[in-house]
């Protein structure tokens, strides 16, 4: 039985270093880096990559990790309930019932990870014992048993393929993670400037019903006095009706946007929150600065040159979405090199030991494959084959999605802010102050009253196409964010703080 225990040990030694280099080299890249800050995840999100990466090029970001729920609480505390663009956005990334449900997907990728790292070291054991045996010959009084003891053996490193096809679905489900945190920056920037447009709206519209009303009063006097007919007070009297109803409409309109950016940020409707900022008090760029891979500035780049566009397509080419899928790509380029070494059967090895009822003792190795002679393995490597390269192609024309959409994000950004630019040429009146003249000129009867209604209609349309146009401009600011990755810090000379 020495003989037997002495075999043993050294094949669980032999056993026991069959494990691949591989293992721990996927064990060591897959930990993640110490948590960062928000702008990190858009510096990675964001930076220029226009050539394949390398296969086993891994993302240890997890922007779970970097944001602290409790100090986005604070800075709402602090800040009196008056939230800022940047406070919104750190609070929904913190808070967004959204992002807290997509995040648990690492932990399944992690622990995916780990069934992958370990080695399917289960040996097997057989034990056969006949006490009761009838034998024609001398009877020995020895009972007939063997043991046998098998393991399998890996000969062409499945195991470093199964670590590279879960590390490489680890990562995208981490780069989907930074896409949706992209996604719920720009979400959360349209609903912030859709909520300041709306309220200077509303705001309006709620002057222009006053003054409305008061020209009404102004107008009934002089009725009254016999100095208006009934024909003008009727039109001063239906427009008011109508600037009411736009009044309403206003407010309901504000309220909703109210409500949908507090759910955004994980807020009840009726939590007490109220949002801080002003559409003109943003000044935006026409220019992009290009990055070399660092936060440093490389070159600001005129508008002229058309090199702005290529710089948003530079960085949409290295976008959360397109790394994800370029990770796709890996882990299906390891799935096929897994069905590949799945050609070679495992070797199932052990000692063996018996002995039989003639007291003959019997003691070495017994090894055990597959003959792949009907199933070779090749129809699953040509599957595996047909899934790489439908993931590759999916890579590619993603990619090239990418760039077409951040080159139309630009244009359009380009093309509102040229048109605020030719619209701020002219000024912006001030409702209360361009009428005050011509509605003293109208009390003293040197105008009629369908003068001041025309001009105060022009007015309001002047004042509502110049929020229009700041609105398309934050807008397109938003969309432009979403569809390349690059953040509002360098869109704006400077983002409005509280």
């Amino acid at each position: 039985m020495s003989k037997l225990y002495w075999m043993t040990s050294v094949l669980l030694m032999v056993c026991c270093g069959c494990r691949t280099g591989a293992t721990s080299k996927a064990g060591l890249a897959a930990r993640p880096y110490p948590a960062g800050t928000v702008d990190d995840v858009n510096d990675a999100s964001v930076r220029p990559l226009r050539e394949s990466p390398e296969p086993d090029s891994r993302i240890t970001l997890t922007a779970a990790k970097r944001v602290d729920a409790g100090s986005a609480e604070r800075s709402v505390e602090s800040a009196d309930m008056s939230l800022s663009l940047v406070q919104c956005i750190s609070l929904s990334l913190a808070q967004n019932p959204d992002l807290i449900a997509v995040r648990q997907n690492e932990n399944v990728g992690s622990a995916a990870l780990g069934v992958a790292q370990t080695y399917p070291f289960n040996p097997f054991v057989q034990v056969q014992a006949t006490p009761y045996q009838n034998s024609q010959l001398d009877d020995h009084g020895t009972t007939y048993h063997y043991v046998l003891l098998m393991q399998t053996i890996q000969l062409a490193h499945q195991q470093q393929f199964r670590e590279e096809a879960a590390t490489s679905t680890l990562n995208s489900t981490r780069w989907n993670i930074v896409q949706a945190e992209l996604l719920n920056v720009a979400q959360t920037e349209r609903l912030y400037f859709n909520v300041l447009f709306l309220r200077d709206v509303a705001g309006l519209a709620k002057a222009n019903h006053q003054n409305n009303l008061q020209l009404l009063r102004v107008l009934e006097k002089q009725f009254e006095a016999g100095q208006a007919n009934a024909s003008d007070v009727a039109i001063v009297r239906t427009d008011a009706r109508s600037t009411a109803q736009q009044a309403r409409l206003a407010k309901a309109n504000y309220e909703t946007a109210l409500r949908d950016l507090k759910r955004h940020l994980g807020h009840p409707a009726d939590s007490p929150i109220v949002f801080h900022g002003d559409l003109r008090s943003f000044q935006w760029k026409k220019t992009l600065t290009e990055t070399a891979g660092t936060a440093e500035p490389v070159a600001s780049l005129p508008l002229e040159s058309g090199t702005n566009a290529s710089i948003a397509e530079t960085r949409a080419a290295s976008r959360p979405d397109v790394m994800a899928a370029h990770s796709d790509m890996d882990a299906a380029r390891a799935a096929q090199a897994l069905a590949t070494a799945s050609k070679t059967p495992d070797l199932q090895i052990g000692p063996y030991y018996q002995r039989t009822a003639d007291g003959m003792t019997y003691m070495g190795l017994r090894a055990q494959m597959d003959l792949m002679i009907v199933n070779s393995g090749k129809p699953l490597e040509e599957q595996r084959m047909a899934e790489f390269g439908q993931r590759a192609t999916a890579w590619q024309q993603l990619q090239r999605r990418a760039e077409l959409e951040a080159h139309a994000a630009w244009e359009r950004y380009e093309f509102a802010l040229g048109a605020l630019e030719e619209d701020a040429e002219y000024g912006e009146s001030d409702l209360p102050t361009e009428l005050r003249s011509l509605e003293e000129q109208f009390v003293a009867g040197e105008v009629d009253v369908v003068r001041v209604v025309q001009a105060r209609t022009s007015i309001i349309q002047n004042q509502r196409a110049r929020l229009d146009l700041l609105n398309e401009v934050a807008q397109s600011a938003a969309n432009l964010t979403g569809a390349t990755g690059i953040p509002l810090e360098e869109l704006c000379v400077s983002l409005p703080s509280p």
